[in-house]
């Protein structure tokens, strides 16, 4: 029993101490000074695609099944975005099927 009693307690410490994430109010990304707008369903994600130390942005387009890829050209903590491309297979736009 005592053992049972003892791993209860430390399963229920780090709870007791949980703090209720905050976010900030979303904001759009923008790319050559307007939004970056793919339609509904976009699926982000950044990463330094073309390894110069600064995080890119892909963007993937759900209905269009492309992946925009968005260059850095700012820094990391401060990122700049101007036009995309799409991401490219043997010099043709990689589609992904959807749904």
């Amino acid at each position: 029993m005592l053992k049972y009693s003892v791993i209860l307690t430390i399963l229920l410490i780090p709870a007791a101490f949980a703090v209720t994430p905050v976010y900030d109010n979303p904001v759009p990304i923008q790319a050559s000074g307007s939004n970056i707008n793919v339609g509904s369903n976009g699926s982000p994600f950044v990463f330094d695609w073309n390894s110069d130390g600064r995080k890119d942005l892909l963007l993937g387009q759900y209905t269009e099944g492309r992946i925009r890829f968005y260059a850095n050209t700012g820094t990391n903590n401060n990122p700049a975005f101007g036009t995309f491309t799409y991401l490219q297979a043997d010099g043709s736009d990689i589609i992904l099927s959807y749904g």
